[in-house]
């Protein structure tokens, strides 16, 4: 009767750990899932976003190049001034901007792959333990 009663812990204990296998792995595999959706949201978004932001700017620039230009008597020296314009505006970006740039993008794709309302897999593990004892406690009752 011992015997049984031990055969029976060893195959419970066995189904509960391909259980909490399977689960850990579905749970990884939605996490995943969701990281990467929210990051192709973020991606389309820039895209869009920033295709649009370009389309403005090419205009505006284009604008203020003849602007210039015809102020100048030549046009083409408001497309040398505007060009000159975001060569230094794209040094000082590379000079003094890549670091908070980095450090920007770094932490908004970290809160896209780590929510705070996500639990941990040790808090996730524990659970399971719990969960584990108690169905072990209410078979010995």
């Amino acid at each position: 009767m011992a015997f049984e009663s031990l055969s029976n812990n060893f195959r419970e204990t066995s189904e509960k750990l391909q259980e909490y296998g399977t689960s850990t792995a579905e749970y990884y595999k939605l996490r995943l899932f969701k990281s990467s959706m929210k990051g192709a949201i973020s991606l389309v978004n820039l895209l869009v976003f920033g295709s649009l932001f370009l389309f403005v700017l090419l205009f505006l620039s284009v604008g203020m190049a003849f602007l210039i230009g015809n102020s100048l008597g030549k046009v083409s020296y408001g497309f040398f001034i505007m060009g000159g314009f975001y060569g230094i505006i794209t040094l000082l970006m590379y000079i003094f901007g890549r670091n908070t740039i980095e450090r920007n993008m770094l932490i908004k794709f970290s809160r896209l792959v780590y929510d705070e309302d996500d639990i941990t897999p040790k808090q996730a593990a524990e659970g399971e333990l719990e969960e584990y004892a108690e169905t072990l406690e209410k078979e010995h009752l």
